[in-house]
């Protein structure tokens, strides 16, 4: 009998030999587990990478154009919609783990507006402010300031003839700086005018505010007028007449992360035919 249990002492040593309490070593089947969250900014998503076990990982952004291998990077999408995003995590020992999720990028509108008095490429864009009252001849606005030039659509009834204007830029989105107009108190702060037709490119001219008080002072820009394109007055019925005009952003310098417009339209002989907008503000538009 004690024969039989030294020898079955012996093989428990021998069976247990190698053992160890170390949950987390190798070979005990615990892998990498492939695991993220994510949020997103418009088309900017941070993904949160949640994976354990694992020291090495590879995205894939689902749009065949960029891999990452930092833990959590920050990816900026250039197409909307449905995407797959995929994580492969990898530990020290070569084992990986793979997960896919969905993610939802807003949709990217491509527009290219061309200054030609057809006015099909505006139909994506927004209206940005609009005269609800039905008097003035001016009755909405869009801005498209997508690329390298501020785009603007005038639409209005007959009365609108752009025939002489004043147009006022507030270009760094500071309603306090800039020349602070009467007509729209609340955010004017301009720093720039443009004086003269809208229906030609002709005499017209930017000037620069050069007043820090902010009243009535400009001085002219030499060789601006041929910085706005325009198409000219377009009736579009019987009723309703449209321009559509284009300046580079250049002539504004360095546009703020908002900008503001407002316009005084007047007749070739300088008498006021409207302002708009009617309300005392400037229209804003962010870049």
């Amino acid at each position: 009998m004690k024969n039989l249990q030294l020898i079955l002492g012996m093989l428990t040593l021998l069976f247990c030999i190698g053992c160890s309490d170390d949950d987390g070593s190798a070979g005990n089947g615990t892998g990498p587990v492939a695991d993220f969250s994510f949020s997103n900014d418009e088309s900017t998503f941070t993904f949160t990478n949640l994976s354990e076990n694992a020291t090495d990982y590879q995205w894939d952004f689902g749009d065949l154009k960029f891999y990452s291998y930092e833990e959590s990077p920050t990816y900026t999408y250039d197409i909307g919609g449905e995407i797959t995003v995929s994580l492969t995590a990898t530990n020290e020992a070569g084992e990986s783990d793979f997960i896919s999720k969905t993610i939802t990028a807003p949709e990217i509108i491509i527009i290219n507006i061309d200054i030609d008095g057809e006015f099909e490429d505006w139909t994506d864009v927004a209206i940005a402010a609009e005269n609800t009252s039905g008097t003035g001849s001016i009755q909405r606005i869009k801005v498209w300031a997508g690329g390298e030039n501020v785009n603007i659509y005038f639409e209005g009834n007959t009365s609108m003839q752009m025939e002489l204007v004043d147009m006022f830029i507030n270009s760094d989105g500071d309603p306090a700086t800039g020349f602070l107009h009467g007509t729209w108190p609340e955010n004017s702060g301009a720093e720039f005018l443009f004086e003269g037709p809208l229906v030609s490119n002709g005499w017209g001219s930017f000037y620069a505010h050069a007043d820090p008080a902010g009243g009535w002072a400009w001085n002219a820009i030499a060789g601006s007028a041929a910085n706005l394109t325009s198409s000219g007055i377009v009736a579009l019925d019987e009723e309703t007449n449209a321009i559509e005009f284009q300046i580079p952003k250049t002539q504004f310098g360095t546009l703020g992360e908002s900008f503001g417009i407002a316009i005084t339209e007047m007749t070739a002989g300088w008498a006021l035919v409207a302002n708009f907008p009617e309300g005392g503000s400037f229209i804003i538009i962010e870049p």
